[in-house]
């Protein structure tokens, strides 16, 4: 019965815990009757309204993140990771996405590091 009330005891002082970190970063707000409410805090941006509605009318006009590798289509399927994209105009194939097409190639060299790896692992 003792380790019962100890496990108890830990279990609820954990609770506790986790509900104190989740509530950490909020504001309490007392309504009428007593009802709290717990919302987030609202710390102050150094961005204005028209920053950040600008920032929002450029993602809309090109859902890329930030490194350009994934797009944003929305719905179930959300980001996905971002292919060359190429058109038939004017006779010919052209290029018609924003990625980068100068990336360096992959070395097929093995470093002799590598090649005592791939000897060790693969050779009997």
């Amino acid at each position: 019965m003792n380790a019962r009330k100890t496990l108890s005891i830990a279990i609820l002082c954990t609770g506790f815990a986790v509900a104190g970190a989740a509530s950490a970063e909020s504001v309490i707000h007392i309504g009428a009757g007593g009802a709290a409410a717990f919302n987030p805090s609202h710390d102050a941006s150094a961005k204005t309204t028209q920053q950040v509605q600008k920032e929002l009318d450029e993602f809309r006009r090109n859902p890329v993140s930030a490194d350009g590798q994934y797009r944003y289509v929305g719905g179930d399927q959300g980001w996905v990771l971002a292919q060359h994209e190429y058109a038939y105009r004017d006779g010919k194939w052209q290029d018609v996405d924003k990625l980068e097409h100068n990336a360096p190639t992959p070395s097929l060299e093995m470093t002799p590091e590598e090649r005592k790896q791939y000897e060790l692992l693969y050779r009997p």
